[in-house]
């Protein structure tokens, strides 16, 4: 056995029962009573428990020992199993020659969870940790339920594939959908050419596109604004003219944009470009997970407070990235949050999913030395009481 391998030995134990246990996401089939979370609180002795249960599989378990100041966060869904894999997803392969560890979960992210679990048998000291259950369903009610209660956190460290960097910042996510309505009839009247919906939303997409491509800013190694028109439906045949049509569209902002203020050009775009008022194109939101740090926030007071957080816990800080995280909701109801943990974002969501070792490690350091730290300021206050 490889000493890397010898020293993870607990870790990688945790590791095995966390991708054993099935939290596929969908269908989130998944209690308050499932055999993960009994797994967690078995395994967190001295901890007091309090589950937040949304409904529909939508749950989280907050588990404190002493009186923390900051909040861990880790959810315990994964995305569901691609046809690809090679190996059975949920038994974790460790491969001592390239220094991996392959199953589903592993990297996105209960490699994160299991690293934690080592920390706390390892060392004392005040901790908070909320293990949630749906954040791969594309909605995260259970963190949002959790955030609408008095829970008294003002920082917080989400677990994501971060390649062991501190992230202080990330694109947001919008989606949305946008209704064109035209005036029906026969497709041979000239007025098809102006009263179809499809051909209004086609105006739409090409001054859509022209718009995106004049989005050049940039934050740090990210610039310009990733945008997708994902689905169209509309219309009844080709001899009709269409009286509706609809587009699902979604985009990525960069930290410090405002999601909210480009939709309401977009809507404005859809009006002028075809000379229509707006019931006739008619924009509604879809899932929005807000930049990191949120808009609603300070930009420069929230960088500024995240350096601080990621410093005094010796944590090395990494550039901004393009993938969505919970920490923008965090950020949004005013926490100061960080992203920190194993893995490679491009190892997420794929067949074969693995974390390395060498990650699994140093995370695990990290999270020693963290708890460590509480333990011995704690401590040292008490002996100037």
């Amino acid at each position: 056995m490889g000493q890397i391998v010898k020293e993870l030995a607990t870790t990688l134990e945790h590791l095995t029962a966390l991708v054993g246990f099935d939290t596929q996401n969908p269908p989130r089939d998944i209690t308050t009573e499932s055999g993960i979370f009994s797994y967690l609180k078995k395994n967190l002795p001295g901890f007091t428990f309090k589950m937040y249960d949304a409904g529909k599989g939508c749950i989280s378990l907050l588990a404190t020992r002493g009186n923390p100041e900051l909040l861990f966060n880790f959810h315990i869904d994964t995305v569901p199993t691609a046809p690809a894999w090679s190996t059975d997803p949920f038994s974790l392969i460790i491969d001592e020659s390239e220094e991996k560890a392959t199953g589903l979960g592993a990297c996105d992210i209960k490699g994160a969870s299991a690293c934690m679990l080592t920390a706390i048998s390892k060392v004392e000291g005040d901790v908070a940790l909320l293990f949630s259950s749906d954040e791969e369903h594309g909605s995260s009610v259970a963190v949002k339920y959790f955030l609408a209660t008095n829970h008294g956190y003002k920082k917080v460290i989400i677990s994501e594939p971060t390649q062991v960097k501190a992230v202080l910042a990330h694109r947001g996510i919008q989606s949305a959908k946008i209704q064109f309505c035209g005036t029906s009839g026969h497709a041979s009247e000239p007025r098809a050419l102006k009263d179809s919906a499809i051909h209004k939303s086609g105006k739409w997409i090409s001054a859509t596109l022209d718009w995106v491509e004049k989005q050049t800013q940039s934050f740090e190694s990210l610039s310009g604004l990733p945008f997708n028109i994902g689905k169209i439906n509309g219309g009844i045949k080709a001899n009709m003219i269409a009286s509706n049509c609809e587009l699902a569209f979604g985009f990525r902002p960069l930290p410090g944009q405002d999601a909210k203020a480009m939709l309401v050009e977009l809507q404005q775009l859809a009006s002028t470009i075809n000379n229509i008022s707006s019931d006739e194109a008619l924009l509604t939101n879809g899932f929005f997970g807000p930049t990191l740090p949120a808009a609603n926030q300070s930009f420069e007071l929230a960088i500024e407070n995240a350096t601080a957080l990621a410093t005094e816990n010796q944590l090395p800080i990494g550039p901004a990235v393009a993938f969505w995280t919970e920490a923008s909701l965090f950020s949004e109801a005013g926490l100061t949050a960080i992203v920190f943990g194993p893995g490679d974002i491009a190892q997420a969501h794929t067949a074969d999913e693995w974390v390395s070792l060498n990650q699994l490690q140093q995370v695990e350091l990290h999270y020693t030395k963290i708890i460590g730290h509480s333990h011995s300021k704690n401590n040292s206050g008490k002996s100037h009481e």
